[in-house]
């Protein structure tokens, strides 16, 4: 009985030990897959950062959303948001957004794959200026693998997506970045329940720590007079505010300026809430900051005064000086009067960009088993320094993550 009872101690332990390197083996080359794919993830990050800097950092170049070629409000579009880059003459010149088509149009070239980079995780369910954002996975071929020398095989894939964040309101514009001082960026509070109020409050009573938030969601760490702000606040402002877009001109730095080349109207009603806050001006009512607001925002991408159909305003003057412009404001005032309150403030191209990227390790025998995913994110900002190569300004990552499931 004893020679059977240590027997079966025997077996036991060799099964327990046989299972602890199968479970060991199979945690080592998950391991090897999740690095595989931060691996494919910083690539994406890398390449995108690089596509960035050789279109957009050049003095000259034009950015702005891709709701200027005429994408509508709408829970179904997911190519909306994309950051196009424009030539000084308004001539589309790229997406930069991965497997994004070349000739304009603000899809997906025929047979790539997407993968939502901004979903429910960054602003909720998708909704009309709550759009989800996609952008196409790039597959990784190798000329041969240990197992198969001399046969290409994909061994990861790739994606990622450019935010213009000069097309937003900034939260925080220090006193002393100011390009029109004590004006600041104002998001709209025209519906005082509604989310960009709640946000609008938060950040107007605590003001004096925004200096210690480092990226647009530590905003969640601010509470409102009556309570926390709730994720779906951020969630709701994701696509029309960031924590500070700041401007380079000439070697000079300046905070809360605002890309006029969007069509959300969000940001539109912030813009004209913004010029009731400057000095001396004729204020518009709230039913004009909602009504004018709406309407430039609606009549943006269709205008050809001041600029090409379905494409930016290349100059802020040429804005001053639209049938678009004249025609949404009250009667009491006219473009020239907006233009000198608030003009200054204006830019037809953005410094600030949030980049996601996106990376998987495949199988490799199967290429179409996904063995892991990762996700990452960077903010970049152009600075007053030349870039190497002709290649304008240079841009450098201010702030950097990687993202879990619940932050997309």
């Amino acid at each position: 009985m004893l020679t059977l009872a240590l027997l079966a101690l025997l077996v036991l332990a060799l099964y327990a030990l046989s299972a602890l390197v199968r479970v060991n083996g199979q945690i080592s080359t998950t391991g090897i897959y999740q690095t595989q794919a931060r691996q494919n993830a910083m690539l994406g990050l890398h390449i995108a950062f690089s596509e960035l800097q050789r279109h957009a950092g050049d003095d000259a170049r034009i950015t702005g959303m891709a709701g200027l070629t005429g994408i509508a409000a709408s829970a179904g579009n997911s190519t909306r948001h994309w950051c196009g880059v424009w030539d000084a003459s308004g001539n589309f010149v790229t997406w930069l957004t991965s497997g994004a088509s070349t000739t304009g149009p603000a899809t997906l070239q025929t047979g790539v794959t997407s993968v939502e980079l901004v979903s429910d995780g960054s602003v909720g369910a998708a909704a009309a200026n709550s759009e989800h954002v996609i952008a196409g996975k790039i597959p990784i071929v190798v000329s041969e693998t240990p197992g198969a020398p001399g046969v290409t095989a994909t061994v990861g894939r790739y994606a990622f997506q450019v935010s213009d964040e000069g097309v937003k309101i900034s939260a925080y514009a220090p006193s002393a970045q100011l390009i029109i001082p004590i004006v600041r960026p104002l998001l709209t509070s025209t519906a005082a329940t509604s989310a960009q109020a709640k946000l609008r409050a938060a950040v107007g009573t605590y003001a004096a720590k925004l200096p210690a938030v480092l990226a647009y969601e530590q905003l969640a760490l601010l509470p409102v007079p009556a309570s926390l702000l709730t994720p779906s606040v951020l969630e709701d402002n994701f696509h029309h505010v960031t924590l500070s877009a700041r401007r380079i001109v000439s070697s000079q730095t300046f905070a809360g300026t605002i890309n006029l080349n969007t069509t959300s109207a969000i940001v539109w009603r912030s813009i004209l809430e913004t010029y009731n806050s400057a000095p001396g001006v004729t204020v518009m009512s709230t039913a004009n900051l909602t009504a004018k607001g709406n309407a430039i925002a609606n009549g943006l991408a269709a205008t050809a005064s001041g600029k090409l159909s379905n494409s930016p305003f290349t100059s802020v003057a040429a804005f001053g000086g639209s049938a678009l412009l004249a025609a949404n404001l009250p009667a009491l005032i006219t473009p020239s009067d907006f233009m000198a309150a608030i003009g200054p403030m204006l830019t037809v191209r953005s410094d600030t960009f949030r980049l996601r990227a996106y990376g998987e390790a495949v199988n490799p025998i199967d290429a179409t088993e996904i063995e892991a995913i990762a996700t990452c994110e960077a903010i970049v900002q152009r600075t007053t320094d030349t870039a190497p190569s002709g290649l304008g300004r240079k841009f450098i990552i201010t702030h950097f993550r990687w993202l879990g499931p619940e932050d997309i």
